[in-house]
């Protein structure tokens, strides 16, 4: 009988803090010695993520708790109670076993591969994003696509893996077993926020946050949901959508029944190549009945595209620009809300606003109780936080603690919402003005990204300006306006603008400890400078004649008139393209 223990078995790709290459790891290597490794490093986001989510589960109903800043810090830097997790990992042993024919580990027991003639049978590709899920298009993922010809098979691990990915980032659609349409899972489009420490055990302590145990259950430690109750969720004209009982039931959503099928290979291996597969619970958004996510992870807006909605939505990752221009979704008292407007369209007295990610108030909150405890330690007095600077380190470093913030997501096709196009990470650090007052934070944030709007709203007026003199050459005729917009969308000035401020962003955030003045400085003559670049590619792109000198000496102006206000005072004139 087959047998893969997630417990004993490597199978959790990490990166030891001795710089060494990555291992793979079982879950009683990873939770008792979180402190020798920096991190889960997988080739893909999503299953380091996921993987991230499977692991803070298990700790929550391990330890039950915790319950404050103040006893995740206490893990953050003397470690997990070992007791505790040794004691639940015996008690759940056979529930972490990839193959039992009982239990097998977050899967549907009876969906075998010949159930009702193999309705159900797929290949494993299915489960991943990038490796041939029907759920991308074939420029993202050209491996092929489930079932047809193809026949390789993959490690236990990685099949764990892949189911992980799959519970936590399946996308709604078609699936035709047990039902015609599926949910998507919890999280399948939504970004997602981790704090990050300089060890394993620390990126963890920062993202458990308070957890109330009761009432809560993880899908190990129930009877595993069987065919006939899955399909007994798709028996009424409607399925019948669940709200998760707690944060672990949350984190661990059977998103679809799969049942891993592992055969035998000449060297005595177990592999897995074809997998039962249906859709899974479905899932209810707990957004759309009281306004409040409960993933921590996850950071909430309203809805700028209808002002009427009077509850917000999650914030996801735009295929069109890169999420330092959200970056406001992640800090506390979201500013400038639209108003809710009433069936009439009258402004009313409340507002929508959204929420930051549970996880950044809580790393905050542990890193202030670090900053502020009084430790007694044979080892030493002091906490070191310089080990947690962001890598490289900026060039000021000091003693203070800063909250690096991992960003992961993917993106669907515009238009295609089963389509994937885009899997992303992304890395920030977030300064210690940030720790220290978040409030004052957040305004400086605000004006630096308004600073920004300010000067691309003037490139992109500028930018339109100067397609229309161009087409109308000299007067002679008045350019249609969708012949300006053509050409417009022609010139590479926003794309190359908004691309080229991603480094000075960071470079602000790097600098913002040392002097916010100077940092905001800094960025507005970056914000100058970078707008005058992209209108220079402008004016070459419509040409060097006398009707495109003509129209850029016209246009020039109202780009000049827009960068005004980001002129220092009494200091020099503002870069000018000509």
């Amino acid at each position: 009988m087959a047998t893969f223990s997630l417990i004993e078995r490597g199978w959790i790709p990490v990166r030891p803090l001795d710089g060494g290459a990555v291992k793979e790891v079982g879950l009683r290597e990873l939770l008792l010695h979180a402190d020798q490794f920096e991190r889960i490093d997988d080739p893909s986001p999503l299953v380091t993520v996921a993987l991230y989510r499977l692991v803070l589960a298990l700790l929550h109903r391990a330890l039950k708790g915790p319950n404050n800043a103040a006893q995740a810090a206490e893990w953050y830097r003397g470690g997990f109670p070992t007791s505790d997790i040794e004691s639940y990992l015996a008690q759940y042993a056979d529930r972490f076993d990839l193959f039992h024919p009982e239990f097998p580990f977050m899967q549907a027991p009876d969906l075998t591969l010949d159930l009702e003639g193999g309705k159900y049978r797929s290949h494993w590709t299915r489960l991943g994003t990038e490796v041939g899920s029907a759920n991308t298009t074939p420029l993202f993922n050209p491996a092929g696509r489930p079932n047809g010809e193809r026949s390789d098979a993959i490690t236990p691990a990685e099949a764990a893996r892949r189911l992980l990915e799959h519970q936590t980032f399946a996308l709604g659609g078609l699936i035709k077993r047990f039902t015609t349409s599926a949910k998507a899972a919890p999280v399948a489009t939504l970004a997602l926020s981790m704090p990050q420490g300089r060890t394993l055990q620390e990126t963890l302590s920062l993202n458990l946050v308070p957890y109330d145990p009761h009432n809560d259950q993880a899908p190990w430690e129930a009877q595993p949901l069987k065919v006939a109750q899955f399909k007994a969720f798709y028996d009424g004209k409607e399925d019948r959508s669940l709200v998760p009982k707690g944060l672990v039931q949350h984190y661990a959503w059977l998103s679809r029944a799969v049942r891993l099928e592992p055969v035998s290979v000449e060297n005595g291996e177990d592999v897995v190549g074809f997998i039962g597969f249906a859709a899974g619970v479905p899932y209810q958004n707990t957004l759309d009945t009281t306004g409040k996510t409960l993933d921590p992870m996850v950071a909430t807006i309203p809805m700028r595209s209808d002002p009427k909605r009077i509850t917000p939505i999650a914030q996801k990752l735009r295929r069109e620009q890169l999420f330092w221009r959200d970056v406001l979704a992640l800090l506390p008292e979201p500013q400038h809300q639209p108003t809710v407007l009433d069936k009439n369209g009258k402004p009313v007295v409340a507002t929508v606003k959204g929420d930051p990610p549970a996880s950044l108030a809580h790393a905050r909150a542990v890193l202030h109780a670090l900053q502020n405890a009084s430790w007694e330690s044979p080892k030493t007095t002091k906490i070191d936080f310089t080990a947690l600077k962001a890598k490289p380190a900026p060039t000021h470093v000091s003693a203070q603690p800063v909250v690096p913030v991992s960003v992961y997501g993917q993106i669907t096709d515009e238009g295609k919402a089963g389509k994937i196009v885009v899997v992303r990470q992304e890395e920030y650090t977030l300064p210690h003005a940030f720790i220290e007052n978040p409030q004052r934070f957040t305004d400086e944030i605000y004006t630096v990204l308004e600073d920004a709007k300010l000067a691309g709203n003037g490139l992109k007026q500028a930018v339109r300006r100067l397609a229309a003199e161009t087409l109308s050459r000299g007067g002679e005729r008045e350019a249609h306006k969708d012949d300006v917009t053509k050409l417009t969308q022609q010139l590479p000035t926003e794309e190359t603008f908004w691309s080229r401020l991603e480094a000075p962003f960071r470079q602000y955030l790097a600098s913002v400890d040392a002097g916010a003045a100077q940092a905001r400085k800094m960025w507005r003559k970056n914000l100058v400078r970078t707008a005058w670049d992209a209108w220079n590619l402008a004016c070459v792109g419509v040409g060097e004649g006398a009707a495109g000198l003509r129209a850029a000496s016209i246009a020039e102006k109202i780009l000049s008139a827009a960068l005004q206000p980001l002129q220092p005072k009494k200091e020099e004139p503002l870069e000018s393209a000509h």
